[in-house]
């Protein structure tokens, strides 16, 4: 079943890793963050409302809706005087408008329904600075079909399971639906990027294990029982063999937006 974010044991679930050099490099040519104002949609456990703050923005705002995940942001920024956490709906953030230098949403969009789309972008619109800039960051359904491999681990998942195939048809957005709807709340410049984004490095494979075991940062596992999910395991470690090291990495697509 889908993920519950409100659920107390999916507490730390987007937690205990760092944003990496590939996506600050793409950032920093996209935005000049230092001294902005910056609205981090769907926090999640914070990782990068740090990871602006690291590139000198003024202030952070964490929105999310689970009370769950502000609490992971909350232990994972230790009161930081230039963090506000807010709890709040992309649809409806309770931000004041034109507030905002910067609104970011990463890994966000495929959670909500096709219909209500637009309707996030309008508030990402809204709440921005005349000139500021939306960054989306998801996977479109060309991002997560790539094969399994060492590098791409979650290609695994639809090896064993084509059945999820199914279930990211639904959620996945298509990308000429992301650009039209962004023009039609009014964005300019729209702008498309690629970006593969190294996620962590595992040790061993017990590592990498344990994070699937924990469903750890990916949504999609929660549609697997326990039982399957060590299908999957074993799955991968035979695909693997005896690699230590191991560099799992993300396909992204990144969409800008200017008001």
């Amino acid at each position: 079943m889908p993920i519950n974010f409100n659920s107390p044991e999916n507490r730390h679930t987007y937690f205990g890793r760092e944003a990496q050099q590939e996506w600050f490099d793409l950032m920093q040519k996209l935005v000049e963050p230092r001294d902005k104002e910056i609205a981090d949609i769907g926090c999640g456990g914070g990782i990068y409302s740090l990871a602006w703050l690291k590139m000198g923005a003024k202030k952070v705002t964490c929105v999310d809706f689970s009370q769950q995940m502000l609490a992971d942001t909350v232990e994972n920024t230790q009161g930081l005087p230039n963090i506000v956490i807010k709890q709040g709906d992309a649809l409806c953030t309770g931000l004041p408008d034109s507030s905002q230098d910067i609104a970011f949403e990463r890994a966000l969009i495929h959670h909500i329904s096709q219909e209500n789309r637009t309707s996030c972008f309008a508030e990402a619109y809204r709440l921005l600075r005349s000139g500021g800039t939306y960054i989306l960051q998801d996977r479109t359904l060309q991002d997560i079909q790539r094969p399994g491999s060492p590098e791409h681990i979650r290609g695994y998942l639809f090896d064993i399971y084509p059945h999820l195939q199914y279930f990211e048809n639904q959620r996945r957005p298509d990308n000429i639906e992301v650009i039209d709807g962004l023009q039609s709340v009014g964005f300019k410049q729209v702008k498309v990027f690629s970006l593969l984004e190294k996620r962590t490095t595992y040790k061993n494979f017990l590592q990498l294990a344990a994070d699937f075991q924990a469903r750890k940062g990916r949504s999609i596992l929660h549609e697997l029982s326990d039982e399957e999910i060590a299908h999957l395991i074993r799955h991968i470690e035979k695909s693997l063999g005896a690699e230590t090291d191991i560099v799992e990495k993300d396909f992204w697509t990144i969409w800008t937006g200017i008001k």
